[in-house]
């Protein structure tokens, strides 16, 4: 009558004994595996420099309403609200640009298009625009500075043969032929705005960052 639980208390042990070895050695095995190191860039994600914020300067700002005797300057009159509401003009612009071999993050960022490559042409600087393809102009690069230049722009063309109409911000400044030039829909000089809702307006500005010490 003794046998049975005497059996039964040893197969248990024995049974025990053997899951525990399993483990064990389970787990010898996994702890032999050694880690991978992380994958690398070589270096090129290495920050280099990190610049702050340090001002923001206007660098111009032109605006035309077209009339029957032509495109008429109203600079003077306006102001950049008359065109881009308070929202879009405010300085949302980034408080640190972090710099690498190869990219500058723009922090704190929303987009992915805050985190982009650049070339360094002179002192020009141009970021890569990963929606369309081409190297866009960003801004300068001085030896403890940059500066992102910023254009606001505003177009409305009702005088025939065509209408087209823009309003939008981006990288980049604004000059005098963008508007008035050779092509066909758009003007080639003030004196072409007939219509009194024709409308021209940009606003370019640049913000500096200075390189932390």
């Amino acid at each position: 009558m003794m046998i049975k639980p005497i059996l039964f208390k040893n197969s248990t042990i024995f049974f025990l004994f053997v899951s525990c070895l399993f483990l064990a050695q389970s787990c010898r095995k996994n702890n032999d595996i050694p880690n991978l190191p992380e994958k690398t860039d070589g270096g090129t994600k290495k920050v280099t420099a990190s610049y702050t914020f340090l001002r923001k300067e206007v660098i111009d700002f032109k605006a035309y309403r077209g009339s029957d005797q032509g495109g008429i300057e109203v600079s003077n009159q306006e102001k950049p609200e008359s065109f881009w509401n308070s929202t879009k003009l405010a300085d949302y612009f980034y408080n640190t640009l972090t710099v690498t071999k190869d990219s500058i993050s723009e922090t704190p960022f929303e987009y992915q298009i805050n985190n982009f490559k650049y070339e360094l042409r002179k002192d020009s600087v141009y970021r890569w625009n990963r929606y369309a393809d081409f190297w866009e102009f960003y801004g300068i690069k001085k030896s403890d500075t940059i500066e992102h230049y910023v254009c606001f722009y505003s177009f409305q063309k009702h005088t025939p043969p065509s209408m087209v109409g823009e309003n939008g911000h981006n990288s980049g400044e604004v000059k005098y032929f963008r508007y008035f030039n050779n092509n066909q829909y758009l003007f080639k000089s003030p004196a072409e705005m007939k219509n009194r809702n024709d409308e021209i307006a940009w606003y370019n500005i640049k913000y500096i960052f200075v390189k932390t010490k």
